[in-house]
């Protein structure tokens, strides 16, 4: 009786010293145990899978679908949850969620998926008990509360997954088109898919245009000069294309034939042409950039190159703080100075020529070069070293994207 209690006063005394090492210490030597038993893990969760209920034709077939890859990023996962511990944000792995949608493609039921990673969850538990010899019970007991909240946002990461990818297999012609384009702009797909029926290595210009009939209006600038076309419709709104060919395209031409057969509502925006699937994504990204001016600006029309500065300041407060300060401020402060930024504007418009600017203000040459003078004086610099700068000023001013605080520092609303 005295052996039985003094054995059990030293297990209560080892599990009181293994406390002391602190969890983190003993979260990294559980942990440690189960990486080397990680390839025996994951043979032991393949076999588990495998046997599930009497869907074993089902569950053989799911393991085709690079299931061995998903399986280790699964308990790579959650051995590497049970070192961080429950506080940690952890990212599902890629390759699960991969392997979600290979299943969907296959016909494999979103049921038997989500089985099968039960099954393999409880395998991987078996594992986590067979290594905690002088972890504490209590700890022990938390690590494995833990990873019940961590499997349910695995499967539910995969359920979303297989959802979607399901909801694919059911869309139309189009839409699965879309869809693929989509995937290869984000660098999601393989180099330029043979079913789409384009050139990836030619040359490319991209437009996003917006509108009734956008499609159409590509189609009949494509026809027109020659080029290939390949869009993709993204809403009732909004539609992507690019214009291949064989040469450089030119980007005039282009401008010039979208503004002359676009319809009434529809508006374009066009990057720069480039070479080769880089170069399809980067025109892509340009064209973006300039949309999101042209939504800015109410413009029917913009060149990604002539807004680039444009776009950078809008997405960049302390530069635009600092132009809206440093250049339009000390002008619009000044008690005539609604009359210096008209002149202004049409002395920039107009190339800094005095006499064109005074035509079109209905003033006189000299009255031009006086208030260009005040404005000098105000800016304590010429305005010819900063015309760059000017020109953003005054073309960001214009833009309807100033916040309440920008309002503020801008002078609207003053």
């Amino acid at each position: 009786m005295r052996r039985q209690s003094w054995a059990s006063s030293a297990h209560q005394s080892d599990e009181r010293l293994r406390e002391a090492e602190g969890p983190e210490i003993l979260r990294t030597e559980l942990s440690g145990r189960l990486r080397t038993r990680s390839r025996e893990i994951e043979r032991s969760v393949l076999a588990r899978i495998r046997h599930v209920g009497d869907a074993v034709d089902d569950a053989d077939r799911v393991s085709t679908l690079g299931l061995r890859r998903a399986v280790a990023a699964a308990v790579s996962y959650c051995i590497e949850g049970i070192e961080r511990g429950a506080d940690w944000p952890m990212l599902i792995p890629p390759a699960a969620v991969r392997h979600a949608r290979g299943a969907a493609r296959e016909g494999v039921t979103l049921d038997l998926l989500l089985r099968c990673c039960m099954a393999g969850h409880r395998a991987l538990e078996e594992f986590v008990v067979a290594e905690a010899e002088g972890i504490p019970g209590q700890l022990l007991s938390q690590i494995l509360r833990e990873q019940a909240p961590r499997v349910d946002r695995l499967l539910a990461a995969i359920a979303d997954e297989y959802k979607d990818e399901d909801a694919l297999r059911n869309r139309s012609p189009s839409q699965t088109k879309s869809d693929k384009i989509v995937r290869l702009v984000e660098g999601d797909g393989p180099a330029g898919p043979s079913d789409l029926d384009y050139d990836f290595d030619a040359w490319h210009i991209a437009l996003i245009m917006r509108g009734p009939r956008a499609e159409l209006a590509a189609g009949i600038c494509a026809e027109r000069l020659g080029y290939r076309l390949l869009y993709a419709i993204q809403d009732e709104r909004t539609v992507w294309a690019w214009l291949s060919g064989p040469r450089r395209p030119d980007a005039a031409k282009v401008e010039g034939c979208l503004v002359k057969s676009m319809p009434p509502g529809l508006s374009a925006s066009v990057g720069e042409p480039r070479a080769g699937l880089e170069g399809w994504r980067l025109s892509h990204r340009e064209a973006h950039m300039g949309l999101q001016v042209m939504l800015q600006s109410g413009e029917r029309f913009v060149r990604a190159r002539e807004v680039a500065l444009r776009f950078a300041v809008m997405r960049d407060d302390t530069i635009f703080r600092s132009l809206i300060d440093g250049y339009l401020r000390p002008v619009k402060t000044y008690r005539s100075g609604q009359s210096l930024l008209e002149a202004l504007r049409a002395y920039l418009a107009s190339g800094g020529n005095a006499a064109a600017a005074a035509a079109a203000l209905g003033v006189k040459r000299h009255t031009v070069h006086r208030r260009i003078r005040r404005v000098e004086e105000l800016l304590g610099r010429s305005v010819h070293s900063c015309l760059a700068e000017l020109h953003i000023a005054l073309q960001i001013d214009e833009l309807d994207i100033v916040h309440e605080s920008r309002g503020a520092v801008s002078g609207r609303g003053t």
